[in-house]
């Protein structure tokens, strides 16, 4: 008996040997792998592209002074892309899409612009630096997702990216001066909130209630009814713009150049935004917007001559470290 249990224990480890190699644990391994790969990748995508569509903007909007229309160009510059795909499909859920996301989408990019017009940059950055922590508040409290963890460890990496972007900021400004205007509060709000839920919607239906629709055919609800609903904000808050953009192309050198050149990175940003949030939750997402906006400050410190004494580049640092620590959180 004794010897047969001796032979059950030599055996038992090469049981679970085998049972490991077999091909379902191997194919298991390989998915999960395949599937880090994949976020890694969107993540780097958007990134990338979120970086160089806030540098080409900053060329375009300058030279041009026309920051409605030029979103406006760069949305009908997507769609025209998206509709030359093949893969263009409205399956089920694309009105429910088409009610639901649009205008958020386009009450994000519009308010945006129109805040900077009347606070700082700094104010600008702090204040939509706070979207992670709204998110992660929301949907912890709404439709708490399997990967979603919300303790002290969460909200003290999010609270450091605010935290740190609001260092960097206010270094930058002077704390004294970091005001609103009743306007620029209404705007900044605003966009706040509108680029939340933007996000948190767009997560909701590609995650949860899975929309049977294309990226190329998402990319023209977006961005196709977001012209429209934005045109509608040009012609009623700032009709001249179209004559100032015109103006621009015709006699200011380069203007033609950066604004393709962020039509393009901007259908590519979108096809990414869309790829990225079928993979993770909003707050993420807002996460990894807060990281890519350091990056930009980090080059203009480098670049550009920009603010880089003791006090901004520890505001800069405690905020990436806010962003890694949430990533390795999730």
């Amino acid at each position: 008996m004794g010897e047969l249990r001796e032979k059950k224990e030599k055996y038992q480890p090469m049981q679970i040997a085998e049972e490991e190699g077999k091909p379902e644990s191997r194919f298991e391994a390989l998915r999960s792998a395949m599937g880090a790969s994949e976020i890694a990748m969107a993540a780097a995508s958007w990134a990338t592209c979120s970086i160089s569509m806030t540098l080409l903007n900053k060329v375009a909007v300058g030279r041009s002074h026309a920051p409605i229309a030029v979103v406006i160009v760069q949305m009908l510059a997507t769609v025209g892309m998206a509709a030359g795909s093949k893969n263009v499909h409205f399956g089920n859920g694309w009105r429910l899409w088409a009610l639901a996301v649009p205008p958020l989408f386009a009450l994000m990019m519009v308010t945006s612009m129109i805040a900077l017009q009347y606070v700082t940059v700094g104010t600008f950055v702090v204040v939509r630096n706070l979207g992670p922590i709204v998110t992660l508040l929301i949907e912890s409290v709404m439709h708490k997702p399997e990967t979603l963890t919300f303790d002290w460890r969460s909200a003290g990496a999010t609270g450091a990216i605010a935290l740190g972007v609001f260092i960097y900021e206010a270094k930058e400004i002077r704390f004294s001066e970091i005001r609103f205007s009743g306007v620029g509060l209404i705007f900044l709000i605003a966009n706040l909130g509108s680029s939340c839920a933007e996000r948190m919607m767009q997560r909701h239906l590609l995650a949860v209630r899975e929309v049977d629709v294309s990226k190329p055919a998402l990319m023209i609800l977006n961005n196709g009814l977001g012209a429209l609903f934005s045109m509608l904000v040009l012609i009623i808050a700032s009709p001249q713009e179209m004559h100032s953009l015109y103006h621009a192309l015709k006699f200011k050198r380069g203007t033609g150049i950066s604004l393709v050149a962020s039509c393009v990175v901007g259908c590519l940003i979108s096809y990414a935004g869309l790829w990225l949030q079928r993979l993770v939750t909003a707050t993420s997402f807002m996460v990894l917007g807060s990281f890519t906006k350091m990056i930009v400050i980090a080059y203009g410190i480098v670049m550009l001559g920009d603010s880089h004494g003791f006090v901004s580049v520890f505001g800069a640092v405690l905020s990436l470290a806010g962003s890694y620590a949430y990533s390795r959180i999730k």
